[in-house]
């Protein structure tokens, strides 16, 4: 590619740049409404609501970084073509430097310009300082083009770094506001569970579908394990979770801990929640489904029922991850 094309190809690619530069700034965040003590329905409308708008301002932010890849894009671009023509300028400003040399050291401009005394008559070298010089000069036009579309990319790719600032700040507290109605919610849908053959009690807490399919296995307390079984009245343990998981309008589950394990996003235990699926050993060989402080639902073994028990008193505890 030669320098003039070079030059202009960056002026393209800056143009093409900068064309999405009229994108106008992501729409503020809703305001959450007076907290007081809305009913369910209120939060759920509100939580749609906000859902909606967080939904709108990440496109925002996810259209933003495309721009910002870009514009970055072209401002390396247009770095790359400047530094190109700055190179190929090297040469001739470096003949021309020796030119001037060898003509000051030979006597100065007479020498340098008249063969012999006659004026109209160049020498060949004033004919050569005359053409290196002419297009040096045509280099120089090129070297300005491309430092000055360097300079529009540079203030593109900033303009754009600005507007995924601001995309990221509104979807931010989009998310936070979308958080505080979840918990208001989950203080709102809370099940007391207890089993009465452990002694053992726990909430299922929340208002999402992990927490849904939890009530709905908890509803099975008490149901006999049977190998392969995935209800209504009979269990394995990962045909529990699918079953609760059916009942929630979430079907056709596979009825396998490892490829449940492969669904959903991973949990830190640190973060469990009600409805998340707790796995053990290391081959995933069982599973159930977490409640509320350390206690967990889930069908164990021949013989036995669907029960709660505490995590702790399992040392394979292997992962988790949440289904939504």
């Amino acid at each position: 590619m030669s320098a003039l094309t070079a030059a202009a190809a960056a002026s393209v690619a800056l143009g093409w740049a900068v064309a999405p530069a009229a994108a106008t700034a992501p729409p503020a965040a809703p305001r959450l409404a007076d907290p007081g003590r809305p009913s369910e329905s209120e939060l759920r409308k509100q939580l749609d609501a906000l859902n909606t708008e967080a939904e709108k301002l990440t496109e925002q932010y996810n259209k933003t970084r495309v721009e910002l890849g870009r514009a970055r894009r072209a401002e390396r671009a247009a770095a790359r073509t400047a530094a190109a023509l700055e190179r190929q300028a090297a040469p001739a400003r470096a003949q021309l430097g020796k030119l001037a040399a060898a003509n000051y050291m030979s006597g100065g401009p007479d020498t340098l310009f008249f063969s012999s005394g006659d004026a109209r008559t160049l020498s060949a070298s004033a004919y050569l300082v005359q053409n290196q010089t002419a297009a040096l000069g045509r280099l120089q036009a090129q070297i300005d083009r491309a430092d000055q579309a360097k300079r529009e990319a540079a203030a593109k790719t900033a303009q754009v770094q600005r507007a995924a600032a601001q995309a990221q700040t509104a979807r931010s507290a989009a998310k936070a506001k979308v958080e505080e109605v979840e918990k208001r919610l989950d203080k709102l849908t809370t099940t007391k569970a207890r089993d009465p053959r452990t002694g053992l009690t726990a909430t299922i807490k929340g208002s999402g579908l992990p927490a849904k399919m939890a009530r709905k296995a908890y509803s099975k307390l008490g149901s006999p394990y049977v190998w392969a079984a995935a209800g209504p009245n009979s269990f394995d343990c990962s045909g529990l979770v699918v079953w609760a998981y059916a009942q929630v309008g979430k079907k056709g589950l596979p009825h396998y801990t490892g490829a449940l394990y492969e669904l959903g996003r991973k949990v830190d235990r640190s973060e469990l929640r009600s409805g998340d699926l707790v796995y053990f050993g290391s081959d995933l060989h069982h599973m159930g489904i977490y409640l509320s402080g350390g206690k967990y639902l889930h069908a164990p073994q021949t013989g036995d029922v669907v029960k709660i028990s505490k995590l702790s008193d399992r040392s394979d505890y292997a992962g988790a991850n949440r289904i939504s």
